[in-house]
């Protein structure tokens, strides 16, 4: 479409034309040049003025971009262009084929200057060069994200994200959102979810992951320094370094646990520290004797998302660390394939003003993973304080709206950035971004996301729903897990909570087992007592004898030296003879079940949403046995044990974590 005429002085790299029509600002035109070739232009400035009281004229500044020769070079003017020469209203097609904006590549969004024409990111450009997401809070920066991840799984690239929010669940999930649906037949796409697999340090807070957990096999004393809950002096890390050299002299393996043991046997005031800081390190959890392994996380079409919502910063580094430095590691001697890395608030993982944990090894990743195939994309919503080392090496930029002054500064640093964007960047929609990094740089309108949007603010005018109540374990809801698994049913599985004197404990109420929490989760452990074993026990203080338990029983003398017998076996109880009297005493033993709760799973009434299954077992058995193991109870309650069920799998709605049915 012919839009106005070349005026005025003009030169190989500006120039100027009268406006025919409506003409905004980083419009695209073309202009043939003496050759006859189409040239692209981009519109930088338009100036209006009154010829009279009725007429209006537009005057547009334009850049020259250039045309692409046959090798596909994209090549400037030599010669200025032509005074009076016409300008056309530039097509898709010059402007895709320009740009290089190949369809081949991931898909972004649309030109916001030309909405007919589409965007792509080369992918190898992004790994290569590594990308930073900076926008402000509400800007929308994570939706953008989004759409990048949905490209990426599209082309099969292996992900994964450092999410301290739990926002990037939802990719596997489709795009439910009514308006939104509305809206993909502009964009040509329609919704889908993808291969997502969750991971989270403690399943507790983030129910439905995957437990994650690193070896600590071989840990050397660097490793060590960088995990500490607290700096160490060079004493301490002295006692490190000639534990495991000494380890190492020994043995071709070693363990956390040895370390601290090997530590132990030194001779220095300076261990007992570093033995306490060991011993925080190993009870956080996040090392196991079955650890996660590093090339499941990392398979071509997957996202493996590392939830670290809920834990605390600490944590949160130690695992940053550590998964950094493992990935990057697998990742040069080619025991993984190709990935991109994902830090979503990489100013918590990478400050520009402190040194933590996972910094240098951000740094290493960010100057020499290209070499390797590892791409990075760092993601804040306050570029000042990312460092700059780490920002500096992302060349492709994709900023959204910011107001922070500091932030702007940090940004207008960025290669490609033109005079004038800085004040742009301020009043940007939400949902245009700008693309630097490419051979120019693009205000773009981010299509919309095939899944669902996980980042989306909390109504707190969403309230919960009311009903009949029963009495339930504290638990994550079920609407929590449902975000990340799809739709569940609950099941209340019965339990007695019998507390004796300022210890609780939990009996299931179909077998009677007593139930149990480690680190791999809810267990039970069969309390294998018959009736008259139970009413012996029961009767047994500090220590009886056989006379005086048939008179505290109903028993025979017969059923309880046969109660006994089994007793004995079972544990409960020991047996000695008197010296004194010839006769045999019997002792009840401190057995240990391993029975207790913690603190924090207090039973609370909940609303019923799912099935009650009715005990087998009756409160009155319940206490018995209670008595007979514990002694003196002080209450015993009928609760219920939450599950959440889906097709081939169980979440447990107290510990959150997910079992697979075989």
């Amino acid at each position: 479409m012919l839009i106005g005429e070349v005026f005025g002085k003009t030169g190989t790299i500006h120039f100027s034309f009268k406006a025919y029509k409506d003409i905004k600002r980083l419009d695209f035109v073309t202009i043939k040049d003496e050759k006859g070739r189409w040239i692209l232009g981009q519109v930088i400035k338009v100036e209006s003025e009154s010829e009279d009281k009725k007429t209006i004229v537009n005057t547009a500044y334009t850049k020259v971009i250039g045309f692409r020769n046959e090798e596909g070079m994209l090549m400037t003017l030599k010669r200025a262009i032509r005074p009076n020469s016409l300008v056309y209203t530039a097509d898709k097609k010059i402007i895709q084929d320009t740009l290089k904006l190949t369809r081949n590549g991931l898909y972004m969004g649309l030109l916001d200057a030309n909405k007919d024409t589409e965007v792509y990111l080369n992918p190898k450009d992004l790994v290569s060069k590594h990308l930073a997401v900076l926008a402000s809070t509400g800007a929308g920066k994570s939706y953008t994200v989004g759409v990048i991840l949905e490209e990426l799984l599209e082309k099969k690239i292996p992900i994964i994200i450092l999410d301290p929010h739990g926002e990037y669940v939802s990719l596997r999930f489709a795009n439910d959102n009514e308006d939104e649906i509305k809206n993909m037949e502009m964009y040509n796409i329609k919704p889908k979810g993808y291969n997502v697999m969750e991971y989270s340090p403690d399943p507790r807070i983030n129910p439905g992951a995957e437990q994650l957990t690193f070896s600590d096999i071989n840990l050397e004393a660097v490793e060590l320094q960088q995990i500490m809950p607290s700096k160490t002096s060079n004493a301490q890390m002295g006692l490190i370094y000639t534990a495991i050299r000494d380890l190492k002299s020994r043995d071709s393996e070693y363990s956390l646990s040895q370390i601290i043991s090997q530590i132990d046997t030194l001779d220095s005031p300076a261990k007992w520290n570093i033995i306490n800081m060991l011993d925080i390190v190993k009870d956080i959890g996040i090392f196991s004797e079955t650890p996660t392994q590093i090339e499941d996380l990392v398979k071509p079409g997957q996202a493996s998302i590392i939830n670290l919502r809920g834990i605390s910063p600490e944590i949160q580094g130690m695992v940053a660390y550590k998964l950094t430095k493992d990935l990057f590691e697998l990742r040069k001697i080619g025991r993984i394939p190709p990935l991109f890395l994902i830090l979503e608030e990489a100013h918590n993982f990478c400050p520009e003003r402190e040194v933590i944990a996972p910094t240098k090894i951000i740094r290493t990743i960010a100057s020499e993973g290209r070499k390797f195939g590892m791409g990075l994309c760092v993601i804040s919503q306050r570029p000042a304080r990312v460092d700059k080392s780490v920002l500096s090496q992302c060349n492709t930029q994709i900023i959204l709206k910011i107001t922070n002054p500091n932030d702007i500064k940090a940004v207008s640093y960025a290669e490609g950035m033109l005079e004038g964007m800085e004040k742009e960047i301020k009043s940007l929609n939400p949902g245009t971004a700008l693309i630097l990094g490419m051979e120019l740089p693009l205000f773009v309108d981010i299509r919309v996301r095939r899944t669902r949007h996980g980042g989306v603010t909390v109504n707190i005018t969403d309230q919960p729903k009311t009903g009949k109540k029963i009495l339930s374990l504290r638990t994550v809801s079920r609407e929590t897990v449902e975000q990340r698994l799809g739709i569940l049913k609950t099941v209340y599985y019965p339990c007695y909570h019998i507390i004796s004197g300022t210890r609780s404990y939990l009996f299931e109420g179909m077998e009677g087992n007593i139930i149990y929490y480690d680190k791999s989760g809810m267990k039970q452990q069969n309390i294998d007592l018959d009736e008259n074993e139970t009413e012996v026990l029961s009767a047994i203080k500090d220590e009886s004898d056989s006379e005086s338990l048939i008179e505290k029983t109903t028993l025979s003398l017969g059923d309880i030296n046969l109660a006994v017998k089994n007793l004995t076996k079972k544990g409960y109880v020991s047996t000695e003879t008197n010296n004194n009297t010839g006769d045999e005493i019997i002792k009840r033993n401190s057995k240990s079940h391993d029975t207790l709760m913690t603190s924090k799973l207090k039973p609370e009434f909940v609303i019923i949403d799912g099935e009650l299954i009715k005990p087998k077992i009756s409160g009155q058995q319940s206490e018995r046995k209670a008595k007979a193991i514990l002694g003196a109870i002080d209450s015993i309650k009928l609760i219920y044990y939450p599950y959440y069920l889906g097709k081939n799998f169980m979440v447990d709605a107290v510990t959150g974590i997910k079992k697979n049915f075989s």
